[in-house]
């Protein structure tokens, strides 16, 4: 362990003050706490743990340890805790970056997914990244065009609410695009993928922004992904409507603390420029569509007469009455006209 000392405190942005045996015992002690208890889950499971561990045994425990792990202040260089789990199990088969994957999986915000992004040991910088990077990252399929991006002029789209009364429908994102990062415009419609919002979520979230902040990257998707939902969401009707089309799970019970949530995680954070913004095709898909009166004045007319099927019975009865009216008249001013067959005067 002392070998990789060099190595390891070069991993941190700011200078260690720990001295050497201090610094080395850090990283033995935290290590190999966290390769137990990544390795023991990855042999017993989340359902048949160790009902005996105080820590695998108690689920809320075992949840806020694992928060705890991915604290970005709590971060140990990934290169330390592949050494321990190499000296604890020298003929282990299964790679370690693979049971530290499945051991965050359950913590995944959206629906379930197979990994598409799989990274190597050496590339893995920590535990933090290794989540962020697996799970989070979108694949280059998924990329926006970089050149639409960076020609677009950019408007924050409007709330829930407010799109639905410009004609806009929001729905569940489902099939390959089912990712939680993969907002999607398409004709009418604004489709996301269903998000689950616990007392977790949070944690996870601002941990998650603050990696992206500091660690310098081109692209901040996490951080461009709340800006959308910052964006939607201001009130709790736009929650209502969100939750309604399966888009949201809420675990927190009032629809006001998800609103809250996502207006307090878009404070103090430094956005994407226009350029690089990962969601610039849908902001201006959105915004074209709302420019469209006719659009609005379609929502308007279906809303305000059309908002029942009675509605649209007395409407139709309506219409008829009318079109017979017409007929009737017509055919009378017709026979008014029509001269007499044996005078010939009209």
């Amino acid at each position: 362990m002392r070998g990789l000392e060099a190595q390891a405190r070069r991993y941190y942005d700011q200078p260690v003050s720990l001295g050497e045996d201090a610094f080395v015992e850090m990283l033995l002690l935290d290590g190999c706490f966290i390769v137990e208890l990544i390795c023991k889950l990855a042999t017993s499971g989340l359902q048949q743990g160790d009902q005996n561990d105080p820590v695998i045994g108690n689920l809320l425990i075992l949840s806020r340890i694992s928060y705890d792990i991915l604290l970005l202040e709590n971060q140990l260089p990934f290169c330390v805790l592949l050494k321990l789990s190499s000296m604890a199990m020298p003929n282990e088969k299964v790679p370690f970056i693979d049971k530290a994957s499945g051991f965050f999986a359950w913590m995944y915000p959206g629906s379930r997914r197979e990994r598409s992004n799989t990274i190597s040991s050496h590339e893995c910088k920590h535990l933090l990244d290794l989540v962020y990077r697996n799970w989070l990252l979108p694949s280059p399929s998924e990329l926006p065009s970089g050149i639409e991006a960076k020609n677009t002029k950019l408007e924050f789209i409007r709330s829930a609410k407010e799109l639905k009364d410009a004609g806009i429908k929001f729905g569940k994102q489902e099939g390959s695009f089912g990712l939680f990062l993969g907002v999607r415009f398409e004709k009418d419609m604004i489709k996301i993928p269903c998000l689950k919002i616990d007392d977790t979520t949070e944690s996870l979230f601002r941990n998650l922004i603050a990696y992206e902040q500091c660690s310098q990257r081109q692209h901040l998707y996490v951080t461009d992904y709340i800006t959308v939902m910052d964006c939607l969401i201001n009130t709790r009707e736009d929650v209502r409507i969100l939750r309604h089309r399966g888009i949201i799970e809420n675990g927190l019970g009032d629809d006001e603390m998800v609103c809250t949530l996502f207006n307090k995680l878009g404070i103090n954070v430094m956005l994407s420029d226009r350029g690089r913004f990962y969601y610039a095709q849908l902001f201006t898909g959105v915004e074209k569509h709302c420019a469209q009166r006719r659009n609005v004045w379609l929502v308007k007319l279906r809303r305000d007469h059309f908002n029942s099927p009675w509605s649209l019975i007395s409407f139709l009865a309506a219409l008829t009455l009318l079109l017979l009216t017409l007929v009737q008249t017509v055919f009378t001013v017709m026979s008014y006209f029509k001269p007499d067959p044996k005078t010939g005067i009209k």
